[in-house]
């Protein structure tokens, strides 16, 4: 074989998404379609029944919700699936696809659904915290907190070579210290960060869509979310093997003579 030709399993496409992520695609992309074809009755329907109202958790009885406090903690899920347009859903799909592929290749199937649904749920109990009164009978909708859970976790490995790529099973996750001192991680952190906080005070000015109408963007969720991504991957991630492939959880460098 000539140097620079490549094994075929090794030109497969980087955003080869694994089942877990195309399911949850799928999942998705089904009830935004029955909402968007279903009619103004099937959409208040998905939304009440579904969306997250923070007077679930606050003022149980404000606005007559069904449920109470235990639908209001199943929403903590369900909210994600919801979203309000074709645009919402398409571009919270795309970065799901991007982000949540490398995640999932890593975890595995059930370690990537359990690690989503908890950044799901606690990004949307973030933003039911910091909702003022006022919004209390507001739906709060989209996989975005989610989708920044995925980012945030693919930032403790796929900077591995200095620029973003699919890590390999045998590269460790970037330990916390090391995401603190990595300048290219800390950087992609900080601006995403701050990208959120801008277009999340932008939005009700009408700043932050494209046809000027004010938008209340959940940035808080978007914060939570990728936080809780970056500080809990570690819980989920598989032990790594060593890089010869024989047993043992050690990297190649920890083969190597100490002296």
């Amino acid at each position: 074989m000539r140097q620079d030709e490549t094994p075929a399993k090794q030109k497969q496409p980087i955003l080869r998404a694994p089942a877990s992520v195309l399911v949850l695609i799928g999942l998705i992309v089904i009830i935004q379609a029955l909402m968007a074809t279903g009619g103004p009755s099937t959409t208040t329907s998905f939304l009440v029944e579904m969306a997250l109202f923070p007077a679930r958790f606050f003022a149980e009885g404000l606005g007559g919700l069904p449920g109470g406090l235990g639908q209001g903690i199943a929403t903590l899920f369900t909210y994600s699936l919801l979203h309000g347009s074709w645009a919402h859903c398409l571009i919270n799909v795309a970065f799901l696809l991007a982000f949540g592929a490398p995640v999932a290749k890593r975890l595995g199937a059930r370690r990537f659904i359990y690690l989503y649904v908890l950044c799901v749920m606690l990004a949307g109990y973030g933003q039911v915290w910091m909702t003022s009164f006022d919004g209390y009978l507001i739906p709060i909708i989209g996989a975005s907190g989610g989708v920044a859970g995925m980012v945030g976790a693919a930032a403790r490995f796929a900077f591995s070579q200095g620029v973003w790529g699919v890590s390999n099973e045998h590269q460790r996750l970037l330990s916390l210290r090391q995401v603190v001192t990595h300048r290219t991680v800390m950087m992609f952190i900080l601006v995403w960060l701050g990208m959120n906080l801008i277009f999340g005070l932008l939005g009700p000015l009408g700043m932050a869509t494209p046809d000027g109408s004010p938008a209340n963007i959940a940035w808080v969720a978007h914060v939570v979310g990728f936080l809780s991504g970056l500080l809990l991957i570690g819980l989920f991630d598989k032990p790594p093997l060593s890089a010869s492939g024989g047993p043992g959880n050690v990297d190649f460098g920890d083969w190597k003579d100490p002296k």
